[in-house]
């Protein structure tokens, strides 16, 4: 009988796991789908690539992180947060990013990962420096 009863709990605790998973499934499509209506209703933003040693596939993603940041945010630092936050992820590495209209900069960086970048009237400079992975713990 004991054992009955975990089976049927065992049982459940699954059906919850799949349930939960499900949402995550349908939150991640559901954001998915946001991301794509904006991008669908941005504006056309000038992009002028000032310097880069990045292969084009990533200089497009971090581009496509700056017009996200534009479309969700004013200030530069808000934008800046959300680019690093969002190649952070994405590349499970350590970035820098600066965001604004007037800043110089005088730094060395990793090959590959540098990105001088001006939207519209906002200029990030995105690169790596650095330990490669970020260290788990």
């Amino acid at each position: 009988m004991a054992d009955k009863d975990e089976h049927d709990e065992d049982e459940e605790v699954q059906r919850k796991k799949k349930k939960k998973k499900g949402m995550a499934d349908k939150d991640e499509h559901d954001e998915d789908e946001e991301v794509q209506r904006k991008k669908k209703d941005r504006p056309v933003r000038r992009v002028t690539v000032r310097d880069t040693d990045m292969l084009p596939d990533l200089q497009a993603e971090v581009i496509e992180y700056i017009e996200q940041g534009l479309d969700d945010f004013k200030l530069s630092k808000d934008i800046a947060r959300h680019v690093k936050q969002r190649l952070d992820e994405s590349t499970k590495e350590v970035w820098h990013v600066i965001v604004g209209s007037h800043f110089a900069c005088n730094t060395t960086h990793d090959a590959g990962t540098l990105l001088n970048v001006t939207v519209d009237t906002v200029t990030a400079l995105v690169f790596r420096n650095g330990p490669p992975m970020k260290s788990e713990g």
